[in-house]
């Protein structure tokens, strides 16, 4: 007979020893397919999987395969190896992801048989069964390994309907270390949607005759449903719903078990749910004394996959990410764990380059056949859409734990994968222009070029101040449209903007992300050394201006405007004689004037403007500072009679004005009666040589009474206009 003794040492090296004859079973499992029937017969397709120590001897290609019941005679079919399909082949990388297989000098290779049986009726009790020799002879929690047989099986109730059986596809052989727990995945595909269920069955042994078998005999210390020595004792456990066997090793040792999936299905004539059938895996573990430096390691990047390295800067494990996407991939150098995932991916914290976290939607996994991946996926709630170094902070999840690797080994909390984001667009915009409305508010404008950068990612518009003597920035306001390009800054105006400039800056907010600040941009501050109104006497006063140089623009004149207020208006600007004009600027960098005024009585503003040369849509204004013109008072020389008694007496029978004849330029005299009626004028120049004498327009004379007259008077000097009202009466006295 020939045997093998797996030892793990200290250093986790495998030896292997041999005898004659054994095949060297390390597991393997049965499986059916419904294909047809004809009359009361049913035909079936039989797969059987074996796993091996390829230092066994060799198994034939043809295979037999029983299928029993106590209601009809034995049957039986030959199933033919398939060669090189089906996944046969070597399956030794996974069974030494743990541990190390240098010079272990064994592999374990998997191979598929494929036939036809064909059943004569139906029966409740249908056994498939395959029978062979022999196991192992260093297996440990058996009797007699090496003289115990290897036997499969899978159960059939076809009486409630045709089946196909569950199809495992997870592997049969593994390979543990001491000491961490292992999250073992038996999987299944059932490809008629039974509900199933896993548990831990006995092991069996081949009695030599067809579909008979007998329960192995463990020896002390093990049974059937704990087949290896755990910490804490006798814990290992099966989830029936997943099949995910969980368990901690202990001792160095070679132990083998078997799983059974049952399948149920719903019978609508009994209206119970009824088994129909059930199928055996027989499984070798190996449990090492210590898991590979490898796995020890934990759960670590794969430095050997595309766009994964550590970074020659900080030496963090770093992966690359394009701008924009929104997913992760994260590759590894041993595989996870899947049940170790929280798919809400709270396994990770994710930040900013600036400290500030990001949510994390989701992790997935492609996880295969062992319920093991070799990358997850993060999902963000929101690609990453700014260049700059990103950080995955590795924690415990709301499962309890961090990522584990398939060998147990964490990863630690805390540990860090560096986002190496690059590529990313760069927002184009700028600060075009401030100027002070009529308001007396300054209003920020700006551009953007929308082609550099995504719009369906525009959160905002921020906008930022600095107020004077003070070196920071700050926000003051909102602008949500995207296609809006000015603010109204209402919390400066009035006396404020005559006494300061203010520096404005806008920055954009995409995807949660500020993306720089603008350039400065101050408003233009207008003073004057002459700061009293109202300018009573302008000829004799002149108005020193003086304005901040204007950044916005490469500024090549200032034009120095006014606006007079007409019935509460402001009417449009214009130029006087004496103020630069577009054809007379004030040429840059000189930012002073000297201005004299020769205005009519009224309310004014002096401003200072300047356009931009090139886009001319765009003009500062800087704060306007008033200037009032008001009438002199009339000279106290000029004295109007209040009484006349135009009786022919020669005694004040004429309205005479005193020293009239000082106004050359305009002195004309109106007289109404007291219902407001003109009823007499006199010419543009009022003569005291022929004065006005009680009588109207025609030369009648105007009844006893009071009347109203209005003198208007030009100075002839200063060009002002005095106008002087009052009441006279007439009283004949003959």
């Amino acid at each position: 007979m020939k045997f093998i003794r797996i030892v793990f040492t200290s250093i986790a090296l495998i030896v292997f020893t041999n005898a004659a004859k054994a095949t060297h079973f390390a597991g393997g499992d049965l499986q059916y397919e419904y294909v047809s029937s004809t009359g009361g017969s049913h035909k079936y397709k039989i797969t059987l999987r074996l796993y091996r120590d390829n230092s066994g001897a060799t198994i034939l290609g043809t295979q037999t395969v029983y299928a029993c019941s106590s209601n009809y005679p034995t049957v039986s079919a030959t199933l033919t190896e398939i060669p090189n399909t089906n996944g046969q082949g070597v399956v030794a990388p996974t069974l030494f992801d743990c541990v190390d297989q240098s010079n272990a000098g064994v592999t374990i290779h998997v191979l598929v048989f494929e036939g036809e049986i064909v059943l004569p009726g139906n029966a409740p009790d249908w056994t498939f069964a395959y029978d062979n020799f022999a196991r192992n002879n260093a297996i440990d929690n058996i009797s007699n390994p090496g003289g115990t047989g290897f036997y499969l099986e899978a159960k059939l109730n076809n009486q409630i309907g045709q089946n196909n059986s569950p199809k495992f596809v997870s592997e049969p052989v593994r390979a543990f270390c001491v000491g961490r727990t292992f999250n073992w995945k038996q999987s299944v595909i059932e490809p008629d949607g039974d509900s199933l269920f896993y548990r831990i069955s006995n092991v069996k042994d081949g009695n030599g005759a067809s579909c008979s078998s007998t329960n192995i005999t463990y020896n002390s210390g093990w049974t059937y449903d704990q087949p290896i020595t755990t910490s804490p004792a006798n814990s290992l456990s099966m989830n029936s719903s997943t099949g995910l066997i969980t368990f901690t090793p202990a001792a160095v040792e070679i132990d083998v078990m078997a799983v059974t999936v049952d399948e149920y299905r719903w019978d609508n004539v009994s209206y119970t749910w009824r088994k129909i059938g059930e199928v055996n895996r027989d499984m070798q573990i190996a449990i090492a004394s210590t898991c590979t430096q490898l796995a020890q390691a934990g759960v670590q990047l794969n430095f050997q996959a595309p766009g994964i390295y550590q970074d020659p800067d900080n030496g963090l494990p770093t992966v690359d990410y394009n701008c924009l996407d929104s997913t992760v991939v994260l590759k590894f150098k041993v595989k996870l764990d899947c049940s170790t995932i929280s798919p809400d991916g709270t396994d990770f914290r994710l930040t900013k380059p600036d400290g500030q976290a990001l949510a994390i939607k989701s992790l997935t996994a492609n996880c295969d056949a062992n319920f093991e991946a070799t990358q997850i996926t993060v999902k963000l709630y929101k690609p990453l859409s700014k260049n700059g170094k990103y950080f995955l902070y590795s924690k415990v999840g709301n499962d309890g734990n961090t990522l584990l690797n398939k060998c147990g080994f964490p990863m630690n909390e805390f540990d860090t994968i560096q986002l190496n984001v690059t590529d990313c667009f760069v927002a184009d915009y700028e600060v075009e222009n401030v100027t002070i409305d009529n308001d007396k508010n300054p209003v920020v404008e700006w551009s953007a070029d929308t082609a550099s950068y995504p719009n369906y990612l525009f959160q905002e518009w921020q906008i930022f101040r600095k107020d004077p003597g003070q070196t920071t920035y700050n926000k003051v306001g909102t602008v949500f449209n995207q296609y809006k390009y000015d603010f109204k800054d209402n919390q400066i105006g009035f006396i404020k903007v005559d006494q300061d400039s203010y520096d404005y800056r806008v920055e954009m907010k995409l995807n949660d992300d500020m993306q720089g600040p603008s350039n400065d941009v101050g408003s233009i501050l207008l003073t004057r050394d002459n700061n009293v109104v109202p300018i009573v006497d302008p000829d004799t006063n002149a108005v020193n201006l003086e304005w901040t140089t204007y950044n916005g623009w490469a500024v090549d004149s200032y034009a120095v405007v006014l606006q007079e207020k007409v019935s509460g208006t402001w009417m449009q600007e214009f130029v006087h004689d004496h103020i630069a004009s577009p054809q007379n600027p004030v040429v840059a960098p000189d930012t002073t004037y000297q201005m004299f005024l020769e205005l009519l009585p009224g309310e004014y503003r002096v401003c200072i403007r300047t356009q931009n040369p090139v886009d001319t849509q765009y003009t500062a204004y800087s704060n306007c500072l008033p200037i009032i013109i008001t009438t002199p008072p009339v000279p106290d020389t000029v004295v109007v009679p209040n009484f006349i008694t135009p009786n022919s007496d020669n005694v004040n029978d004429e309205f005479i004005i005193q020293n009239i004849e000082d106004y050359e330029d305009f002195s004309q005299v109106t007289i109404y009666n007291r219902w407001g009626d003109r009823v007499w004028q006199s010419e543009p120049l009022y003569d005291n040589s022929s004065p006005w004498r009680g009588t109207n327009q025609n030369g009648t004379k105007l009844a006893d009474g009071v009347y109203f007259y209005t003198v208007e008077l030009v100075n002839a000097s200063d060009n002002y206009e005095y106008v002087v009202t009052g009441t006279v009466t007439i009283m004949d006295a003959q």
